[in-house]
């Protein structure tokens, strides 16, 4: 191995060792309000209907190799501007700017049907820093892990999963900001 390339793990390795520190930290403990998302599949996520025509779109692939997803609404032609990997990152980055027929209290996960939207994004805001920093430790360890096998590599999965947390938690923050205008009278 160059001295380059060890320098780098080092610093890779000190850079998540500070992270898995701030994760396991009292200060981020007591700042995150829950890690318990609920049953609901992240995989799975509802559809919101059209603001413009109120109809429901349709997933369409618009791309083979590699596979590209995206909801388009056949009735007035309204897509997200930008095509996903994924079906679930399609449905949300189309739910991301269709918030009107959903309200954040029907979110699957997070347990916020009781919340206030106050509290509902405060909570999704704790929800957020958790993931990203998990997000990041699991990036760290992928790269460490493969190229050193010192630590156990974690699955592309459980990294996907940790995405598409990430994904609703975002759309649960437009949503709450959403309804939190609307209390307001905006």
């Amino acid at each position: 191995m160059s001295e380059q390339r060890g320098t780098e793990i080092s610093y890779l390795k000190d850079k998540r060792q500070r992270l898995l520190d701030e994760l396991h930290s009292d200060e981020h403990y007591g700042a995150t309000e829950t890690i318990a998302y609920g049953e609901h599949d992240p995989f799975e996520a509802p559809v919101c209907a059209c603001e413009r025509c109120g109809t429901t779109p349709v997933m369409t692939k618009v791309q083979d190799r590699p596979a590209r997803w995206l909801m388009v609404d056949s009735d007035c032609g309204h897509q997200a501007k930008q095509a996903r990997r994924r079906p679930w990152e399609a449905t949300l980055a189309w739910n991301m700017v269709n918030l009107n027929s959903y309200d954040y209290r029907d979110l699957p996960l997070f347990g916020l049907a009781s919340l206030s939207p106050g509290d509902a994004r405060e909570r999704l805001v704790s929800i957020r820093t958790n993931l990203e920093l998990r997000r990041k430790i699991t990036g760290l360890s992928r790269v460490i892990g493969q190229r050193t096998r010192e630590i156990e590599v974690p699955g592309k999965t459980y990294q996907e999963r940790l995405d598409a947390y990430l994904q609703y938690c975002l759309w649960g923050l437009r949503l709450t900001k959403r309804a939190m205008l609307a209390d307001d009278g905006y």
